[in-house]
């Protein structure tokens, strides 16, 4: 079941989450940076210019090995697109995270919402509980990734 168009109150909804089983980074680089071309590689990236840093999210495989970075993020994305008058998805995801002790980045696209988070396995574990769907993208498509 995809989330109530509008508003989700004190309505039960399910959200199907999508996993990616690949390791991410967030890398901050000096404002001025050009976006470095490895930064584009992979199926997700996500850049962001602001006055005070050039942020950039992408596979952890993408980037040099000198490059400083915080690795080790994982990605789940929410099964868009929805209605730009949707309200609560990123409130039900960080409210089951939250309650689990666990830290996230989000990021809104165009039409849906990420998260990531360092702990994939209990990132995972808490949303199932919580009685969301995950499912898996990747070579193995459809299987979980082994812990």
């Amino acid at each position: 079941m995809r989330a109530p168009a509008a508003k989700c109150g004190s309505e039960a909804w399910v959200m199907v989450l999508t996993e990616y089983p690949e390791a991410y980074v967030v890398i901050r680089l000096s404002p001025e940076d050009e976006v470095p071309s490895w930064a584009t590689r992979g199926r997700f990236t996500s850049i962001t210019r602001t006055p005070e840093e050039l942020s950039v999210i992408c596979p952890e495989h993408s980037i040099p090995t000198t490059q400083s970075a915080e690795r080790g993020w994982y990605l789940l994305g929410c099964d868009g697109p929805f209605s730009f008058d949707t309200v609560g998805i990123l409130a039900e995801l960080t409210a089951v995270l939250s309650k689990a002790n666990i830290s996230l980045l989000a990021i809104a696209t165009y039409d849906t919402d990420y998260i990531l988070t360092r702990d994939q396995t209990a990132a995972r574990a808490a949303l199932k509980n919580a009685g969301h769907e995950i499912v898996f993208r990747g070579s193995s498509e459809g299987t979980p990734p082994k812990e």
